[in-house]
Protein backbone atom coordinates (compact mmCIF):
# COMPACT_ATOMS: atom_id res chain seq x y z
CA UNK A 1 0.00 0.00 0.00
CA UNK A 2 1.55 3.36 -1.00
CA UNK A 3 2.23 5.96 1.68
CA UNK A 4 1.82 9.66 1.06
CA UNK A 5 5.11 11.52 0.88
CA UNK A 6 7.32 8.44 0.56
CA UNK A 7 8.57 9.67 -2.82
CA UNK A 8 11.08 11.86 -0.95
CA UNK A 9 12.92 8.81 0.42
CA UNK A 10 15.92 7.56 -1.61
CA UNK A 11 15.33 4.06 -2.98
CA UNK A 12 17.09 1.46 -5.10
CA UNK A 13 13.78 0.72 -6.81
CA UNK A 14 11.88 2.81 -9.32
CA UNK A 15 8.19 2.77 -8.31
CA UNK A 16 5.76 0.83 -10.47
CA UNK A 17 3.22 3.50 -11.34
CA UNK A 18 0.14 3.77 -13.51
CA UNK A 19 0.75 5.55 -16.80
CA UNK A 20 -1.62 6.60 -19.56
CA UNK A 21 -0.11 3.80 -21.67
CA UNK A 22 -1.11 1.14 -19.15
CA UNK A 23 -4.85 1.72 -18.82
CA UNK A 24 -7.24 -1.22 -18.73
CA UNK A 25 -9.37 -2.03 -21.77
CA UNK A 26 -12.40 -0.59 -19.97
CA UNK A 27 -10.55 2.64 -19.20
CA UNK A 28 -9.38 2.93 -22.81
CA UNK A 29 -12.95 2.50 -24.03
CA UNK A 30 -14.16 5.19 -21.63
CA UNK A 31 -11.37 7.47 -22.86
CA UNK A 32 -12.44 6.95 -26.48
CA UNK A 33 -16.08 7.57 -25.59
CA UNK A 34 -15.54 10.80 -23.65
CA UNK A 35 -13.15 12.06 -26.36
CA UNK A 36 -15.83 11.48 -29.00
CA UNK A 37 -18.54 13.16 -26.92
CA UNK A 38 -16.34 16.19 -26.23
CA UNK A 39 -15.40 16.57 -29.90
CA UNK A 40 -19.03 16.38 -31.00
CA UNK A 41 -20.71 18.34 -28.21
CA UNK A 42 -18.26 20.71 -26.48
CA UNK A 43 -15.67 22.05 -28.87
CA UNK A 44 -17.59 22.76 -32.06
CA UNK A 45 -17.61 26.45 -32.99
CA UNK A 46 -21.33 26.67 -32.19
CA UNK A 47 -20.96 24.99 -28.79
CA UNK A 48 -18.06 27.26 -27.82
CA UNK A 49 -20.05 30.33 -28.90
CA UNK A 50 -23.07 29.35 -26.82
CA UNK A 51 -21.04 28.38 -23.76
CA UNK A 52 -18.92 31.55 -23.81
CA UNK A 53 -22.02 33.74 -24.21
CA UNK A 54 -23.34 32.40 -20.87
CA UNK A 55 -26.13 30.34 -22.39
CA UNK A 56 -26.69 28.44 -19.15
CA UNK A 57 -29.64 26.57 -20.61
CA UNK A 58 -27.22 25.07 -23.10
CA UNK A 59 -24.78 24.22 -20.30
CA UNK A 60 -27.57 22.36 -18.49
CA UNK A 61 -28.36 20.53 -21.72
CA UNK A 62 -24.71 19.46 -22.00
CA UNK A 63 -24.75 18.28 -18.38
CA UNK A 64 -27.75 16.07 -19.14
CA UNK A 65 -26.12 14.67 -22.28
CA UNK A 66 -23.00 13.73 -20.33
CA UNK A 67 -25.27 12.12 -17.72
CA UNK A 68 -26.83 9.93 -20.41
CA UNK A 69 -23.45 8.34 -21.12
CA UNK A 70 -22.67 7.93 -17.41
CA UNK A 71 -20.05 10.63 -16.88
CA UNK A 72 -21.71 12.50 -13.99
CA UNK A 73 -21.49 9.56 -11.60
CA UNK A 74 -18.04 8.02 -12.04
CA UNK A 75 -17.32 8.67 -8.34
CA UNK A 76 -20.81 7.80 -7.05
CA UNK A 77 -21.82 4.24 -5.97
CA UNK A 78 -24.13 2.28 -8.24
CA UNK A 79 -26.96 2.15 -5.70
CA UNK A 80 -27.38 5.92 -6.12
CA UNK A 81 -27.24 5.88 -9.92
CA UNK A 82 -23.49 6.19 -10.38
CA UNK A 83 -20.87 3.88 -11.85
CA UNK A 84 -18.18 4.16 -9.12
CA UNK A 85 -15.29 3.75 -11.55
CA UNK A 86 -12.63 5.41 -9.44
CA UNK A 87 -9.99 8.12 -9.63
CA UNK A 88 -8.39 7.00 -12.89
CA UNK A 89 -11.65 7.31 -14.80
CA UNK A 90 -12.39 10.60 -13.01
CA UNK A 91 -9.02 11.87 -14.29
CA UNK A 92 -9.77 10.68 -17.82
CA UNK A 93 -13.12 12.48 -17.83
CA UNK A 94 -11.71 15.68 -16.29
CA UNK A 95 -8.84 15.71 -18.78
CA UNK A 96 -11.13 15.54 -21.80
CA UNK A 97 -13.93 17.83 -20.59
CA UNK A 98 -11.32 20.51 -19.90
CA UNK A 99 -10.84 21.06 -23.62
CA UNK A 100 -13.57 23.67 -23.09
CA UNK A 101 -12.42 25.64 -20.03
CA UNK A 102 -15.69 27.32 -19.07
CA UNK A 103 -17.74 24.15 -19.27
CA UNK A 104 -15.04 22.24 -17.41
CA UNK A 105 -15.66 24.55 -14.43
CA UNK A 106 -19.40 23.92 -14.65
CA UNK A 107 -18.92 20.16 -14.91
CA UNK A 108 -16.24 19.73 -12.24
CA UNK A 109 -18.03 21.97 -9.73
CA UNK A 110 -21.16 19.86 -10.19
CA UNK A 111 -19.58 16.40 -10.14
CA UNK A 112 -16.91 17.26 -7.57
CA UNK A 113 -17.40 19.81 -4.81
CA UNK A 114 -21.15 19.92 -5.45
CA UNK A 115 -21.84 16.16 -5.37
CA UNK A 116 -19.06 14.48 -3.38
CA UNK A 117 -19.84 16.08 0.02
CA UNK A 118 -23.18 14.26 -0.08
CA UNK A 119 -21.57 11.08 -1.39
CA UNK A 120 -19.03 10.98 1.47
CA UNK A 121 -20.75 12.76 4.36
CA UNK A 122 -24.46 12.42 3.67
CA UNK A 123 -26.87 10.23 5.61
CA UNK A 124 -28.45 7.32 3.76
CA UNK A 125 -31.62 9.39 3.37
CA UNK A 126 -29.69 12.36 1.95
CA UNK A 127 -27.85 10.15 -0.52
CA UNK A 128 -31.04 8.49 -1.74
CA UNK A 129 -32.84 11.81 -2.06
CA UNK A 130 -30.18 13.88 -3.82
CA UNK A 131 -27.51 11.77 -5.52
CA UNK A 132 -29.77 10.23 -8.22
CA UNK A 133 -30.92 13.73 -9.23
CA UNK A 134 -27.33 14.98 -9.45
CA UNK A 135 -26.03 11.92 -11.30
CA UNK A 136 -28.87 12.07 -13.85
CA UNK A 137 -28.31 15.76 -14.55
CA UNK A 138 -31.86 16.59 -13.44
CA UNK A 139 -30.32 18.91 -10.85
CA UNK A 140 -27.09 20.91 -10.96
CA UNK A 141 -25.05 21.42 -7.79
CA UNK A 142 -22.91 24.27 -6.46
CA UNK A 143 -20.57 24.72 -3.50
CA UNK A 144 -20.74 27.82 -1.32
CA UNK A 145 -17.87 28.34 1.11
CA UNK A 146 -16.09 31.58 0.18
CA UNK A 147 -17.10 34.91 1.71
CA UNK A 148 -15.71 38.41 1.49
CA UNK A 149 -13.69 37.77 4.66
CA UNK A 150 -13.10 34.02 4.22
CA UNK A 151 -11.22 32.54 1.28
CA UNK A 152 -8.42 30.10 2.03
CA UNK A 153 -9.16 30.60 5.76
CA UNK A 154 -12.36 28.55 5.78
CA UNK A 155 -12.65 28.69 9.57
CA UNK A 156 -13.27 32.44 9.46
CA UNK A 157 -16.67 32.28 7.72
CA UNK A 158 -19.32 34.59 9.18
CA UNK A 159 -22.51 33.09 7.76
CA UNK A 160 -24.62 31.95 10.70
CA UNK A 161 -27.03 29.10 11.38
CA UNK A 162 -29.41 29.40 14.33
CA UNK A 163 -31.99 26.81 15.36
CA UNK A 164 -35.61 27.85 14.94
CA UNK A 165 -37.88 28.05 17.98
CA UNK A 166 -39.66 24.81 17.06
CA UNK A 167 -36.30 23.05 16.56
CA UNK A 168 -37.25 21.81 13.09
CA UNK A 169 -35.04 24.15 11.08
CA UNK A 170 -31.78 26.02 11.14
CA UNK A 171 -32.03 29.60 9.92
CA UNK A 172 -29.10 30.68 7.75
CA UNK A 173 -27.98 34.28 7.28
CA UNK A 174 -24.99 35.67 5.43
CA UNK A 175 -23.55 36.14 1.97
CA UNK A 176 -21.40 33.88 -0.18
CA UNK A 177 -19.28 34.98 -3.14
CA UNK A 178 -17.65 33.31 -6.16
CA UNK A 179 -20.20 30.48 -6.27
CA UNK A 180 -19.50 28.42 -9.41
CA UNK A 181 -22.81 27.35 -11.02
CA UNK A 182 -24.50 29.79 -8.63
CA UNK A 183 -26.65 31.37 -11.33
CA UNK A 184 -28.51 28.20 -12.26
CA UNK A 185 -27.83 25.54 -9.61
CA UNK A 186 -30.70 23.60 -8.04
CA UNK A 187 -28.80 22.59 -4.92
CA UNK A 188 -26.08 24.24 -2.86
CA UNK A 189 -23.59 22.89 -0.33
CA UNK A 190 -23.46 25.88 2.03
CA UNK A 191 -21.17 26.39 5.02
CA UNK A 192 -22.27 28.41 8.05
CA UNK A 193 -21.42 28.59 11.75
CA UNK A 194 -23.99 27.08 14.10
CA UNK A 195 -24.42 29.38 17.10
CA UNK A 196 -21.66 31.52 15.66
CA UNK A 197 -18.88 29.04 16.46
CA UNK A 198 -19.28 25.61 14.79
CA UNK A 199 -18.53 25.58 11.01
CA UNK A 200 -21.12 23.22 9.55
CA UNK A 201 -22.23 22.19 6.05
CA UNK A 202 -25.84 22.21 4.85
CA UNK A 203 -27.69 20.92 1.79
CA UNK A 204 -29.81 23.83 0.59
CA UNK A 205 -32.29 23.61 -2.28
CA UNK A 206 -32.74 26.69 -4.46
CA UNK A 207 -36.47 26.75 -3.64
CA UNK A 208 -35.88 27.26 0.09
CA UNK A 209 -37.42 30.55 1.16
CA UNK A 210 -34.90 33.37 1.71
CA UNK A 211 -32.26 32.10 -0.72
CA UNK A 212 -31.43 34.67 -3.40
CA UNK A 213 -28.88 34.64 -6.21
CA UNK A 214 -27.04 37.90 -6.86
CA UNK A 215 -25.36 39.32 -9.94
CA UNK A 216 -23.10 37.29 -12.22
CA UNK A 217 -19.41 38.13 -11.95
CA UNK A 218 -17.63 39.35 -15.11
CA UNK A 219 -14.37 37.45 -15.11
CA UNK A 220 -10.99 37.49 -16.84
CA UNK A 221 -11.40 33.89 -17.97
CA UNK A 222 -13.83 30.95 -17.83
CA UNK A 223 -16.36 33.55 -18.95
CA UNK A 224 -18.94 30.99 -19.97
CA UNK A 225 -19.23 29.57 -16.46
CA UNK A 226 -21.61 30.98 -13.88
CA UNK A 227 -19.99 32.73 -10.91
CA UNK A 228 -22.50 34.45 -8.67
CA UNK A 229 -23.15 35.82 -5.21
CA UNK A 230 -25.52 33.97 -2.89
CA UNK A 231 -27.59 35.86 -0.32
CA UNK A 232 -28.87 33.96 2.71
CA UNK A 233 -31.76 35.96 4.14
CA UNK A 234 -33.19 33.88 7.00
CA UNK A 235 -33.13 30.72 4.88
CA UNK A 236 -35.00 27.93 6.66
CA UNK A 237 -33.09 24.67 6.27
CA UNK A 238 -34.64 21.49 7.74
CA UNK A 239 -32.44 19.96 10.45
CA UNK A 240 -32.27 16.75 8.41
CA UNK A 241 -30.37 18.74 5.75
CA UNK A 242 -27.37 19.29 7.99
CA UNK A 243 -24.49 17.54 6.22
CA UNK A 244 -22.25 15.54 8.52
CA UNK A 245 -21.94 16.45 12.17
CA UNK A 246 -22.26 19.91 13.67
CA UNK A 247 -18.86 21.60 13.66
CA UNK A 248 -17.52 19.21 11.01
CA UNK A 249 -17.62 21.74 8.19
CA UNK A 250 -13.90 22.38 7.98
CA UNK A 251 -13.18 18.64 7.77
CA UNK A 252 -15.67 18.29 4.91
CA UNK A 253 -14.15 21.23 3.05
CA UNK A 254 -10.57 19.98 3.40
CA UNK A 255 -11.29 16.37 2.42
CA UNK A 256 -13.32 17.30 -0.64
CA UNK A 257 -10.58 19.71 -1.72
CA UNK A 258 -8.04 16.85 -1.86
CA UNK A 259 -9.98 15.21 -4.68
CA UNK A 260 -10.73 18.58 -6.25
CA UNK A 261 -7.03 19.44 -6.41
CA UNK A 262 -6.17 16.16 -8.08
CA UNK A 263 -8.90 16.57 -10.72
CA UNK A 264 -7.92 20.18 -11.33
CA UNK A 265 -4.48 18.83 -12.27
CA UNK A 266 -6.10 16.41 -14.70
CA UNK A 267 -8.08 19.29 -16.20
CA UNK A 268 -4.86 21.29 -16.65
CA UNK A 269 -3.35 18.32 -18.46
CA UNK A 270 -6.26 18.24 -20.91
CA UNK A 271 -6.05 21.97 -21.57
CA UNK A 272 -2.30 21.65 -22.05
CA UNK A 273 -2.76 18.95 -24.67
CA UNK A 274 -5.05 21.26 -26.65
CA UNK A 275 -2.47 24.06 -26.57
CA UNK A 276 0.40 21.80 -27.65
CA UNK A 277 -1.69 20.53 -30.57
CA UNK A 278 -2.62 24.09 -31.58
CA UNK A 279 0.99 25.28 -31.42
CA UNK A 280 2.25 22.31 -33.43
CA UNK A 281 -0.40 22.80 -36.10
CA UNK A 282 0.26 26.53 -36.40
CA UNK A 283 4.03 26.01 -36.59
CA UNK A 284 3.41 23.80 -39.64
CA UNK A 285 1.06 26.26 -41.33
CA UNK A 286 2.73 29.60 -40.63
CA UNK A 287 5.60 30.60 -42.91
CA UNK A 288 8.11 33.40 -42.40
CA UNK A 289 11.28 34.11 -44.37
CA UNK A 290 10.24 31.38 -46.77
CA UNK A 291 10.14 28.62 -44.14
CA UNK A 292 7.63 27.05 -41.79
CA UNK A 293 8.19 28.61 -38.36
CA UNK A 294 8.44 25.09 -36.94
CA UNK A 295 11.85 24.90 -38.62
CA UNK A 296 13.28 27.74 -36.52
CA UNK A 297 15.33 26.72 -33.48
CA UNK A 298 13.66 29.01 -30.94
CA UNK A 299 10.18 27.83 -31.97
CA UNK A 300 11.30 24.20 -31.86
CA UNK A 301 12.65 24.79 -28.36
CA UNK A 302 9.32 26.26 -27.24
CA UNK A 303 7.39 23.33 -28.69
CA UNK A 304 9.71 20.85 -26.97
CA UNK A 305 9.34 22.61 -23.61
CA UNK A 306 5.56 22.60 -23.96
CA UNK A 307 5.57 18.89 -24.80
CA UNK A 308 7.93 18.10 -21.91
CA UNK A 309 5.69 19.87 -19.41
CA UNK A 310 2.66 18.05 -20.76
CA UNK A 311 4.48 14.74 -20.35
CA UNK A 312 5.34 15.70 -16.78
CA UNK A 313 1.71 16.64 -16.09
CA UNK A 314 0.53 13.35 -17.56
CA UNK A 315 3.00 11.40 -15.44
CA UNK A 316 2.04 12.98 -12.10
CA UNK A 317 -1.71 12.96 -12.80
CA UNK A 318 -1.96 9.28 -13.72
CA UNK A 319 0.53 8.21 -11.06
CA UNK A 320 -1.60 9.97 -8.44
CA UNK A 321 -4.82 8.58 -9.90
CA UNK A 322 -3.42 5.07 -9.62
CA UNK A 323 -2.29 5.79 -6.06
CA UNK A 324 -5.77 7.03 -5.08
CA UNK A 325 -7.46 3.97 -6.55
CA UNK A 326 -4.95 1.69 -4.82
CA UNK A 327 -5.48 3.16 -1.34
CA UNK A 328 -9.27 3.26 -1.78
CA UNK A 329 -9.37 -0.34 -3.09
CA UNK A 330 -8.22 -1.63 0.29
CA UNK A 331 -11.21 -0.27 2.25
CA UNK A 332 -14.91 -1.06 2.47
CA UNK A 333 -16.64 0.65 -0.46
CA UNK A 334 -19.56 1.58 1.83
CA UNK A 335 -17.40 3.02 4.60
CA UNK A 336 -17.17 6.70 3.65
CA UNK A 337 -14.99 7.58 6.64
CA UNK A 338 -12.47 4.88 5.73
CA UNK A 339 -12.43 6.07 2.11
CA UNK A 340 -11.78 9.67 3.19
CA UNK A 341 -8.98 8.54 5.49
CA UNK A 342 -7.45 6.68 2.56
CA UNK A 343 -7.75 9.75 0.33
CA UNK A 344 -6.14 11.85 3.05
CA UNK A 345 -3.06 9.61 2.76
CA UNK A 346 -2.60 11.11 -0.72
CA UNK A 347 -3.10 14.75 0.35
CA UNK A 348 0.53 15.77 -0.27
CA UNK A 349 0.47 14.31 -3.77
CA UNK A 350 -2.91 15.92 -4.55
CA UNK A 351 -1.56 19.35 -3.60
CA UNK A 352 1.56 18.75 -5.69
CA UNK A 353 -0.54 17.81 -8.72
CA UNK A 354 -2.62 20.97 -8.30
CA UNK A 355 0.33 23.33 -7.95
CA UNK A 356 2.57 21.79 -10.59
CA UNK A 357 -0.08 21.29 -13.27
CA UNK A 358 -1.64 24.75 -12.87
CA UNK A 359 1.77 26.42 -13.20
CA UNK A 360 2.89 24.14 -16.03
CA UNK A 361 -0.31 24.97 -17.91
CA UNK A 362 0.30 28.69 -17.41
CA UNK A 363 3.66 28.27 -19.15
CA UNK A 364 2.13 26.21 -21.95
CA UNK A 365 -0.74 28.62 -22.68
CA UNK A 366 1.68 31.56 -22.67
CA UNK A 367 4.00 29.88 -25.16
CA UNK A 368 1.02 28.91 -27.31
CA UNK A 369 0.12 32.59 -27.63
CA UNK A 370 3.77 33.40 -28.39
CA UNK A 371 4.03 30.77 -31.12
CA UNK A 372 0.89 32.23 -32.72
CA UNK A 373 2.30 35.77 -32.51
CA UNK A 374 -0.23 38.51 -33.25
CA UNK A 375 -2.88 35.93 -34.10
CA UNK A 376 -2.54 34.52 -30.60
CA UNK A 377 -3.33 37.90 -29.09
CA UNK A 378 -6.55 38.27 -31.08
CA UNK A 379 -9.82 36.77 -29.95
CA UNK A 380 -9.85 33.04 -30.55
CA UNK A 381 -8.50 29.84 -29.09
CA UNK A 382 -4.98 30.76 -27.85
CA UNK A 383 -6.07 33.91 -26.02
CA UNK A 384 -9.08 32.13 -24.48
CA UNK A 385 -6.88 29.32 -23.17
CA UNK A 386 -4.52 31.98 -21.78
CA UNK A 387 -7.34 33.69 -19.87
CA UNK A 388 -9.00 30.47 -18.76
CA UNK A 389 -5.77 29.06 -17.35
CA UNK A 390 -5.12 31.80 -14.81
CA UNK A 391 -7.85 30.77 -12.36
CA UNK A 392 -6.29 27.35 -11.77
CA UNK A 393 -3.60 28.80 -9.50
CA UNK A 394 -6.40 30.26 -7.33
CA UNK A 395 -9.04 27.48 -7.42
CA UNK A 396 -9.07 24.74 -4.76
CA UNK A 397 -6.85 26.73 -2.40
CA UNK A 398 -4.27 29.11 -3.84
CA UNK A 399 -0.93 27.67 -4.88
CA UNK A 400 0.67 29.58 -2.02
CA UNK A 401 -1.61 27.89 0.51
CA UNK A 402 -1.04 24.49 -1.11
CA UNK A 403 2.73 24.92 -0.94
CA UNK A 404 2.56 25.63 2.78
CA UNK A 405 0.16 22.73 3.27
CA UNK A 406 2.18 20.09 1.45
CA UNK A 407 5.46 21.05 3.12
CA UNK A 408 3.71 21.21 6.49
CA UNK A 409 2.09 17.80 5.98
CA UNK A 410 5.45 16.22 5.20
CA UNK A 411 7.01 17.69 8.35
CA UNK A 412 4.04 16.43 10.35
CA UNK A 413 4.60 12.92 8.99
CA UNK A 414 8.26 13.24 9.91
CA UNK A 415 7.51 14.41 13.46
CA UNK A 416 4.92 11.68 14.12
CA UNK A 417 7.16 8.98 12.68
CA UNK A 418 4.58 7.87 10.12
CA UNK A 419 7.25 8.48 7.49
CA UNK A 420 10.95 7.81 8.32
CA UNK A 421 12.11 11.24 7.14
CA UNK A 422 14.24 11.96 10.21
CA UNK A 423 16.11 8.67 9.76
CA UNK A 424 16.65 9.48 6.09
CA UNK A 425 18.04 12.93 6.95
CA UNK A 426 20.42 11.43 9.49
CA UNK A 427 21.58 8.88 6.93
CA UNK A 428 22.34 11.68 4.45
CA UNK A 429 24.36 13.52 7.11
CA UNK A 430 26.31 10.36 7.98
CA UNK A 431 27.04 9.58 4.34
CA UNK A 432 28.24 13.13 3.73
CA UNK A 433 31.00 12.63 6.30
CA UNK A 434 32.53 9.83 4.20
CA UNK A 435 31.67 10.63 0.59
CA UNK A 436 32.07 7.88 -1.98
CA UNK A 437 32.85 8.23 -5.67
CA UNK A 438 29.93 7.18 -7.85
CA UNK A 439 30.49 5.91 -11.36
CA UNK A 440 27.77 6.68 -13.86
CA UNK A 441 26.21 3.50 -15.28
CA UNK A 442 25.79 3.06 -19.03
CA UNK A 443 22.06 2.39 -18.73
CA UNK A 444 20.22 5.71 -19.05
CA UNK A 445 17.46 4.82 -16.59
CA UNK A 446 19.96 3.69 -13.95
CA UNK A 447 21.94 6.90 -14.44
CA UNK A 448 18.82 9.02 -13.98
CA UNK A 449 17.92 7.00 -10.88
CA UNK A 450 21.27 7.96 -9.32
CA UNK A 451 20.65 11.63 -10.16
CA UNK A 452 17.18 11.38 -8.61
CA UNK A 453 18.36 9.73 -5.39
CA UNK A 454 21.13 12.29 -5.00
CA UNK A 455 18.59 15.08 -5.53
CA UNK A 456 16.39 13.53 -2.83
CA UNK A 457 19.37 13.52 -0.46
CA UNK A 458 20.04 17.18 -1.23
CA UNK A 459 16.43 18.09 -0.45
CA UNK A 460 16.49 16.04 2.76
CA UNK A 461 19.65 17.83 3.85
CA UNK A 462 18.06 21.22 3.13
CA UNK A 463 14.95 20.15 5.07
CA UNK A 464 17.12 19.04 7.98
CA UNK A 465 18.91 22.39 7.95
CA UNK A 466 15.56 24.18 8.09
CA UNK A 467 14.28 22.10 10.98
CA UNK A 468 17.54 22.44 12.90
CA UNK A 469 17.33 26.23 12.54
CA UNK A 470 13.64 26.80 13.24
CA UNK A 471 12.24 23.62 14.85
CA UNK A 472 8.51 23.82 15.46
CA UNK A 473 8.65 27.53 14.54
CA UNK A 474 9.28 26.54 10.92
CA UNK A 475 5.63 27.12 10.00
CA UNK A 476 6.17 30.85 10.66
CA UNK A 477 8.91 31.00 8.00
CA UNK A 478 6.76 30.77 4.91
CA UNK A 479 9.46 31.57 2.36
CA UNK A 480 11.53 28.64 3.62
CA UNK A 481 8.49 26.33 3.64
CA UNK A 482 7.50 27.43 0.15
CA UNK A 483 11.00 26.74 -1.18
CA UNK A 484 10.93 23.30 0.46
CA UNK A 485 7.56 22.69 -1.18
CA UNK A 486 9.05 23.57 -4.56
CA UNK A 487 11.78 21.00 -3.91
CA UNK A 488 9.19 18.34 -3.04
CA UNK A 489 7.20 19.16 -6.17
CA UNK A 490 10.26 18.78 -8.37
CA UNK A 491 11.25 15.48 -6.76
CA UNK A 492 7.73 14.08 -7.29
CA UNK A 493 7.77 15.23 -10.91
CA UNK A 494 11.21 13.74 -11.56
CA UNK A 495 10.35 10.40 -9.98
CA UNK A 496 7.00 10.21 -11.80
CA UNK A 497 8.55 11.01 -15.17
CA UNK A 498 11.39 8.53 -14.63
CA UNK A 499 8.96 5.81 -13.53
CA UNK A 500 6.76 6.40 -16.58
CA UNK A 501 9.76 6.36 -18.93
CA UNK A 502 11.24 3.25 -17.31
CA UNK A 503 7.96 1.44 -17.89
CA UNK A 504 7.60 2.28 -21.58
CA UNK A 505 11.07 3.36 -22.82
CA UNK A 506 10.07 5.00 -26.10
CA UNK A 507 12.42 7.37 -27.90
CA UNK A 508 10.10 10.34 -27.37
CA UNK A 509 9.75 9.64 -23.64
CA UNK A 510 13.52 9.32 -23.35
CA UNK A 511 14.04 12.76 -24.90
CA UNK A 512 11.25 14.40 -22.88
CA UNK A 513 12.60 12.85 -19.68
CA UNK A 514 16.04 14.25 -20.50
CA UNK A 515 14.64 17.75 -20.90
CA UNK A 516 12.70 17.51 -17.63
CA UNK A 517 15.71 16.23 -15.67
CA UNK A 518 17.92 18.97 -17.13
CA UNK A 519 15.65 21.81 -16.06
CA UNK A 520 14.63 20.42 -12.68
CA UNK A 521 18.06 19.36 -11.45
CA UNK A 522 19.44 22.83 -12.15
CA UNK A 523 16.44 24.32 -10.33
CA UNK A 524 16.88 21.99 -7.37
CA UNK A 525 20.46 23.15 -6.97
CA UNK A 526 19.27 26.75 -6.81
CA UNK A 527 16.41 26.00 -4.40
CA UNK A 528 18.40 23.87 -1.96
CA UNK A 529 21.22 26.43 -1.86
CA UNK A 530 18.70 29.20 -1.14
CA UNK A 531 17.23 27.17 1.73
CA UNK A 532 20.67 26.55 3.23
CA UNK A 533 21.45 30.28 3.02
CA UNK A 534 18.21 31.06 4.88
CA UNK A 535 18.86 28.42 7.54
CA UNK A 536 22.59 28.37 8.28
CA UNK A 537 25.72 30.51 8.31
CA UNK A 538 29.51 30.37 8.64
CA UNK A 539 31.30 27.02 8.48
CA UNK A 540 28.05 25.07 8.66
CA UNK A 541 26.72 26.86 5.60
CA UNK A 542 29.96 26.36 3.66
CA UNK A 543 29.98 22.65 4.49
CA UNK A 544 26.36 22.21 3.44
CA UNK A 545 26.96 24.10 0.19
CA UNK A 546 29.86 21.78 -0.58
CA UNK A 547 27.69 18.72 0.04
CA UNK A 548 24.93 20.12 -2.19
CA UNK A 549 27.38 20.69 -5.04
CA UNK A 550 28.53 17.09 -4.76
CA UNK A 551 25.03 15.63 -4.55
CA UNK A 552 23.60 17.66 -7.42
CA UNK A 553 26.46 17.05 -9.80
CA UNK A 554 25.17 15.53 -13.04
CA UNK A 555 25.97 15.35 -16.74
CA UNK A 556 23.38 17.57 -18.43
CA UNK A 557 22.11 16.83 -21.90
CA UNK A 558 22.44 19.28 -24.76
CA UNK A 559 19.16 21.19 -24.55
CA UNK A 560 19.28 22.37 -28.16
CA UNK A 561 19.83 18.85 -29.47
CA UNK A 562 17.17 17.37 -27.19
CA UNK A 563 14.64 20.03 -28.21
CA UNK A 564 15.37 19.55 -31.90
CA UNK A 565 14.94 15.78 -31.68
CA UNK A 566 11.69 16.08 -29.69
CA UNK A 567 10.24 18.54 -32.17
CA UNK A 568 11.29 16.39 -35.11
CA UNK A 569 9.22 13.56 -33.64
CA UNK A 570 6.27 15.86 -32.91
CA UNK A 571 6.25 17.56 -36.32
CA UNK A 572 7.48 14.62 -38.31
CA UNK A 573 10.33 16.80 -39.56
Amino acid sequence: MPKGGEFILPSDKIPDILTVNNLTDEQRLIKETIAEVVDQKLITDEAIRRIESKDFGFSRELIRELAEVGFLGVEVPEEYGGTDLGAVVAAIVAEHVSKQGSFACTFLAHTGIGTLPIRFFGTEEQKKKYLPKLVSGEWVAAYSLTEGVAGSDANSIRATAVKSEDGKCLILNGEKIFVTNGGFADLFIIFAKVNGKDPTAFIVEKTFEGLRVGEEEHKMGIQGSSTATLILDSVKVPVENMLGEQGNGFKIAVNILNLGRFKLGAACLGAGRVCVDEALQYSKERKQFGRQIGNFGVIRHKLAQMAALNYAMESVVYRTAGMLDEVIHGVDAKDSKAILKAIEECAIECSIVKVFCSEALDFVVDENVQVHGGSGFCEGHPERHYRDSRINRIFEGTNEINRLLLAGMLFKKAMTGSLPVKDAIQKVINESMTPSIQTEPEDYVERLKIYLNNAKKAVLMAAGSAYEKFGLELEKHQVVLSSLADCLIKIYVLESVLAAFAKNRTEKESLLTGLIFNDNLFELERLTREIVVMCSEGDTQRTQMSILRRLLKFSPGNKENLSDKVTALLLGA
